[in-house]
This record gives structure tokens, C-alpha cells and sequence, in this order.
């Protein structure tokens, strides 16, 4: 099910053919600072939110990030004076939701910025009505931003002079994109395909079970029908939607710690849909840095945005912190302590 809602006034065809980026809740939540620092730098409008049951719900004041419904852009966009509700809604102060969408002035770039996870085990659910929003979008590619425990990296991935963060491309991808920038230019490799352990397929056919049960719930028409189809199940998993899922899931490396990347590249993939997912390999702790490093090698594949020379000389580089930023770690010590 789609579940995107447009803000007033926006013409939602105007997301078709454009690039959408949007995070993977994972380790460290990369991604989603990453996202911010885009929406900070970029002046993205919103344009729209998700109303997914199955992302916690969440409610709080915004950045700086200027929604496009003001009264002069309704006007504009459909030759009408505002209405007085609209007015006053659009000059009190701006929150932010769960799930929201933006999109540049130049109409080039589509960002989705997550705030909250997913209700547990309904993270299916919800990158099934992504796949549903991507597909009747039609969005030109995708992007999928996510980062990968990096203590489970194994020895090739610790090398020194690799950088720390792997892509997987589907086939509908850019080769040039592909061979010549992330690869040629910049060096990325593809993420490493690691065999799956006894437990981690364990837990995976468990996961995949709670998934199936959370389908079918409804349809059983008593707990005794529930009850009926639970010990028809098999840790085999003989079920042909399972294994046809899982046939097509094996054909994307694991990420550890990466929420719903690898199934929602899966699902990309098998929707025939141009996908590039960035993973970086992270640590929870302060990652901030982290978020930078991530923005910077989206920025070298798709020259999004350039630093002024001002930025370049005062050593800012080419991002900017959103306001958000200064209570992320909490505050500082104070210096005297150390003396």
C-alpha cells in the first residue's frame, strides 16, 4: 500500500524521474544523519510525509527546513489566494513526523528522512509499502543509504588504503555509473558476500515465520485456524512464497545491522528498479563523522552540492549541522575538569 501523503498543493507527479535517497534505520543511525546533513545544506521543500502504521509515530519541532506550502507558493502553484487556515498554519512554527519527504527546487532530488524505527516485526510491512510508493512514484533511481556493523567486518574489509564503505548495485543501475565513478574514480568496492552462520539463518527463518504469521493473522477467521497454521509451518520452510522471497534475498549480500537495506534492495531488484546502496561501516558511538563521510562520498557520485569558497577558506567544507546537532551528544564538559 502506498502510504505517502502529499502536502497541499503538491502535484505528486513531479517526484517521477527524479532521484530518490532515502536511509536504512541501522547502526549508529548513519543514514539518518546523513539525511540531515543534506536537508541542511540543500534547502530542500516538503513536499509530503509517510503515514505508515508500522513506523513508531513521532512528533517534534523541525530544522530550518522550509516547507514549500506557504501562502506565496500556493498561490503560485494554483492562482488562488490561500486560505486563512492555510496562512496561519503556514507561518506557525514547523514540526517534524516520522516519516517525511522533500524534494529540491530544481526538482532533480527526492529525499525520505526516517526520525523514528519500525514497530517490531513490521519492518516487512513497511518496506513492502515503500517498494508500492517507489513503484507508482516512478522515480528515475533510487539510493538506499545504510550502514553495517563495523565489528563483523571480516579481514579483506579491514585492509588498509580500502575505504571503509562498500555499494551494491542492481542491473538496472548505470554501468558508467558503476565501472567508471564508484569504481574508478573513487575506488568502492563491491560489498563482500559473507556465508550466513547456523544461527544467523536461524534467526533469520524465525524472523521470516513471525513475518508470514503477521500475514495471515487476519484471515484466520479463529485462534484455532491461527493455531492450525502455525504447525503447518516447518523450520524447512516449504512455503513457496517463503522460498521464492528467500531465493530472491540470497542474491544481495548481508549487512550486518542494516535494518531493512538488504530486503529493500531485494525488492528493487525484482521490481526490475535502478538501485545503488551505500553502506558504511560504523560503530555506535559519536557519528557524526561518520555521517560526514557518508555525505561526502554521495556528494563525489552525484555532485549534489559544491562548497562556496567562503565555506572552503573558513574549513567548513560543504555541509552544514542542522540546529538538531547541538543536543545529539548532549553537552560538553567543561574544560577546567581536565586541569
Amino acid at each position: 500500500m502506498n502510504t505517502f501523503v502529499a502536502s497541499p498543493g503538491f502535484d505528486v507527479s513531479r517526484l517521477k524521474g527524479t532521484t530518490l535517497i532515502l536511509p536504512s534505520v541501522s547502526i549508529g543511525n548513519v543514514p539518518q544523519l546523513t539525511i540531515d546533513l543534506l536537508l541542511a545544506t540543500l534547502k530542500l521543500d516538503r513536499v509530503g510525509c509517510i503515514e505508515d502504521e508500522n513506523v513508531v509515530p513521532v512528533l517534534g519541532p523541525a530544522d530550518s527546513v522550509l516547507d514549500p506550502m506557504t501562502p506565496s507558493t500556493i498561490r503560485k502553484n494554483n492562482n488562488v489566494a490561500a486560505p486563512a487556515a492555510t496562512r496561519a498554519e503556514a507561518t506557525g512554527p514547523a514540526l517534524a513526523l516520522a516519516v517525511e519527504v522533500f524534494q529540491s527546487k530544481d526538482g532533480k532530488w527526492t529525499l525520505i528522512q526516517q526520525r523514528s524505527p519500525t514497530v517490531h516485526h513490521r519492518s516487512h510491512h513497511y518496506t513492502d509499502n515503500l517498494i508500492q510508493f517507489i513503484k507508482e512514484s516512478g522515480f528515475g533511481q533510487v539510493v538506499l543509504l545504510t550502514s553495517a556493523d563495523g565489528a563483523r567486518r571480516i579481514d579483506i574489509q579491514l585492509q588498509a588504503g580500502t575505504p571503509p564503505v562498500r555499494f551494491i548495485s542492481s542491473p538496472k543501475l548505470s554501468k558508467e555509473l558503476v565501472e567508471e565513478t564508484i569504481q574508478g574514480q573513487l575506488g568502492i568496492v563491491p560489498l563482500e558476500d559473507v556465508p550466513a552462520t547456523e544461527d544467523q539463518k536461524r534467526e533469520a527463518i524465525i524472523r521470516r515465520q513471525e513475518h508470514f504469521l503477521a500475514m495471515h493473522h487476519h484471515q484466520a477467521s479463529s485462534s484455532a485456524a491461527l493455531t492450525e497454521q502455525v504447525e503447518e509451518m516447518q523450520l524447512d520452510e516449504t512455503q513457496p512464497e517463503q522460498q521464492q522471497q528467500q531465493q530472491q534475498l540470497e542474491k544481495v549480500p548481508r549487512i550486518p545491522s542494516g535494518g531493512i537495506a538488504r530486503r529493500l534492495h531485494s525488492l528493487c531488484q525484482e521490481q526490475d528498479i535502478a538501485i545503488l546502496t551505500l553502506i558504511k561501516f560504523a560503530m555506535e558511538g559519536d557519528n557524526a563523522p561518520d555521517a560526514i563521510f557518508l555525505a561526502n562520498v554521495l556528494n563525489a557520485i552525484f555532485k549534489l552540492h559544491s562548497s562556496t569558497e567562503q565555506e572552503a577558506l573558513q574549513g567548513e567544507g560543504s555541509w552544514k549541522v542542522p540546529k538538531s546537532w547541538d543536543s545529539l551528544y548532549g553537552n560538553s564538559f567543561h574544560q577546567d575538569m581536565y586541569h
